[in-house]
């Protein structure tokens, strides 16, 4: 079981690793030099709108169904059924609720229009991880990781024929974008769900109003969470366009162009986060020392998030103008201050399942309210005068204050003694490495061979500094994982 674990875990890695670098930064990438900063822009704020109110089409149902049909795999026919009509009814309600806040706030027919469209998009995707919620636990993992990246393999077929045939290429929009998602989404769906019926049979929809308020009584507090999370992640695009009546939608297409490099990060620490959620959750369970995990844990995501933050903010132009066709000095100073934002993501991805798997949903709920107000009140206070570049300052404000205050939480729930020398050794790192980038202008090689450079420095600091344990942490993590999938 172990072996069959590992390699589906590898699998998955691997697919993740090659598909959706490709997507983001080949074709969501290409789309924006195609289309126009502006056209991208506009759709990047309403995307960022179904963002914020997703929640509505899961409310974490599909989280507990994988624990439920994981111990009670029998009752995966019946389960599904009264599930299934739980969603419909979500999407529903998340459309009602989506487009009467883009009315509200004054969106045109155009924007509706497209938004609507985004919306389906949102639906069938949540209704995909639905489907994989179930394959999963099934323990069909090869399946679930094959399901985890068709949609984006064939987003990437499809706007990658669409973007190479010269004719079409001139003729490319942003709504064939959204409509190739749609096509993408509608199979990958149409796949899992054939995929299920072939497995367990035909499915009836039933409606239990008894289900409905058990299962949105327990999912609640999760959903309020992510709601709270999607708010500070994702408002700002809306309120740059909101707040910049005449620029909005350049501007809020400048910050998409900085934000997709941070995404395409976020999608191997969330792989991580997903590792170490049931890992932590069983150690916590079974009042076992965490600590030395935790430390092993965050200093190997703190070098590697440092040393990211760094090279995107030293190097922010160089990058910026490999990747798009009219980058300018101002959208390099938008990715040169958003980059340090990922310190305080990446820090989240360790401590945030931490927090979550030691059932301290409260206290995260207040720090995502807290960051809530200080984001909305710092986004009102810079984009008017700064724009998308007063919203990375915003955002690297709040994740960083987060990524802190997850911190201190942790130390303070879980008892962890405070180790000064763990602290001496990451403050020693941090600052050899600031200095290190601070000598980038006196080098003359190419950026690529510089970065390269600095990375076997900074590298080797590292192992010297002893904050790369990974003999220390694999042991631990094989342990877990297998325990937890005996």
């Amino acid at each position: 079981m172990q072996k069959i674990f590992f390699r589906n875990l590898i699998f998955l890695i691997s697919l993740n690793a090659l598909i959706k670098p490709i997507w983001i930064l080949g074709i969501d990438r290409t789309v924006q030099n195609v289309v126009g900063t502006s056209s991208y822009g506009i759709y990047f704020v309403l995307f960022s709108l179904t963002m914020m109110t997703q929640i509505l089409l899961d409310v974490g149902i599909s989280n507990y169904n994988n624990r439920y049909l994981a111990q009670n795999e029998s009752e995966l026919s019946t389960h599904i059924t009264h599930i299934f009509s739980i969603k419909l009814f979500l999407t529903s309600l998340f459309f009602v609720v989506t487009l009467a806040i883009a009315y509200s706030i004054g969106y045109s027919l155009y924007h509706i229009y497209l938004l609507s469209i985004i919306c389906v998009n949102q639906a069938l995707s949540s209704l995909i991880i639905f489907s994989r919620s179930n394959i999963s636990a099934l323990h069909h993992f090869r399946i679930d990781s094959i399901l985890s990246v068709l949609d984006k393999a064939l987003m990437i077929m499809i706007c990658g024929f669409l973007l190479i045939v010269p004719s079409l290429r001139q003729q490319f929009n942003i709504e064939w974008f959204v409509y190739s998602q749609t096509i993408s989404y509608l199979i990958t769906l149409l796949v899992a769900l054939g995929y299920l019926l072939f497995v367990n049979g035909n499915f009836k929809f039933k409606f239990s109003a008894p289900f409905t308020r058990e299962l949105l009584k327990k999912s609640l507090p999760y959903a309020l969470l992510i709601f709270l999370m999607g708010i500070y992640s994702r408002i700002d695009a809306v309120l740059i366009e909101k707040l910049l009546p005449q620029s909005g939608a350049q501007e809020a297409g400048i910050y998409a162009s900085a934000f997709r490099l941070l995404d395409a990060l976020n999608q191997f620490g969330f792989l991580f986060a997903a590792l170490l959620l049931p890992i932590f959750s069983k150690m916590v369970g079974k009042k076992e020392d965490i600590a030395p995990l935790v430390k092993a844990s965050f200093s190997v995501i703190f070098v590697f998030s440092l040393f990211i933050a760094l090279t995107l903010s030293f190097f922010s132009e160089s990058i910026m103008r490999l990747l798009y066709h009219d980058a300018t000095s101002y959208s390099s100073k938008v990715l040169s201050i958003l980059s340090f934002s990922f310190l305080g993501t990446a820090t989240a991805y360790i401590f945030g399942p931490l927090l979550i798997a030691n059932d301290n949903l409260k206290e995260l709920m207040v720090v995502s309210f807290i960051a809530v107000i200080v984001n909305f009140g710092l986004n009102i206070i810079l984009i008017p005068r700064e724009g998308s570049l007063g919203a990375s300052i915003a955002a690297s404000i709040t994740n960083v204050l987060i990524g802190i205050v997850y911190i201190i939480v942790s130390i303070r729930v879980c008892h962890f003694k405070p180790d000064y020398n763990l602290l001496l050794r990451l403050l020693i790192f941090t600052v050899a490495n600031i200095l290190l980038f601070s000598t980038t202008h006196l080098w003359t090689i190419h950026s690529i061979l510089l970065i390269l450079t600095f990375g076997v420095i900074a590298l080797s600091l590292a192992f010297i500094l002893k904050l790369l344990e990974i003999k220390r942490i694999f042991p631990i993590v094989q342990k877990e994982i297998y325990k937890n999938f005996q």
